[in-house]
């Protein structure tokens, strides 16, 4: 795909400026002295600390935290009311194509509704995804005009950066409404995720103290 090795291309010579300039910036910093600045070092030094202790923590909570899809399901059903939508929503299926010609086919299979081995080939060469948006911030982007459409609608092809955009509207929420456990279930297992880890966080910090001679006295006034 020729877009596709244009864009690859840029990026790598974006990457090589980058690394090009902070070497050029790192060795002039070494050159005015700041290598040997205390208080370079003492940040250096505070920061070396930091990423032991976190890289610590991780290792200790690594595998250790299971999550079941149950687990997720329940955390849903009891906090149900603080999953609504702040904004009107829509779930649309974004292709992004290298040419016209593809984006123009793609249309055509997909407003006939036929999502048959021939839609599927487009699915597993082009990877589209299928996203949740909202009114405000998209409006302002280059995309918000699916907002205008209805469910089953076919928006595009669209170029946007040297590629063709095509979107199906999937479904359309109104603000105030409910969303789906399909649609957080990502945020909640991230919750999840992090309640778990800060339990056995406490659990190792418990049992350092158990096993050392590190105590804090409470000093009364």
């Amino acid at each position: 795909m020729v877009g596709s090795t244009t864009n690859d291309s840029r990026a790598l010579l974006f990457a090589t400026n980058r690394w090009v300039e902070k070497t050029l910036l790192y060795n002039a910093a070494v050159k005015s002295g700041l290598k040997k600045d205390a208080e370079i070092i003492r940040k250096r030094d505070l920061f070396y600390e930091d990423l032991l202790v976190s890289s610590f923590l991780d290792i200790q909570t690594k595998n250790k935290i299971k999550i079941t899809k149950k687990e997720v399901s329940n955390y849903y059903a009891k906090n149900k009311n603080s999953f609504t939508r702040v904004d009107d929503g829509i779930i649309i299926k974004h292709f992004v194509l290298p040419n016209n010609k593809e984006s123009i086919s793609l249309k055509k299979i997909l407003k006939k509704g036929n999502h048959g081995a021939e839609f599927e080939n487009f699915v597993e060469k082009y990877k589209p995804q299928t996203k949740e948006l909202y009114r405000r911030t998209a409006e302002s982007s280059a995309i918000g005009f699916v907002f205008s459409g209805s469910v089953g609608e076919v928006f595009g092809p669209k170029k946007i950066d040297g590629g063709f955009h095509l979107f199906e509207i999937l479904k359309k929420y109104k603000k105030g409404s409910e969303q789906g456990l399909e649609v957080v279930y990502d945020e909640i297992y991230e919750r999840l995720l992090k309640q778990k880890k800060e339990v056995l966080v406490i659990s190792t910090i418990d049992s350092l103290y158990r096993t050392s001679d590190v105590f804090i006295s409470q000093v009364v006034k």
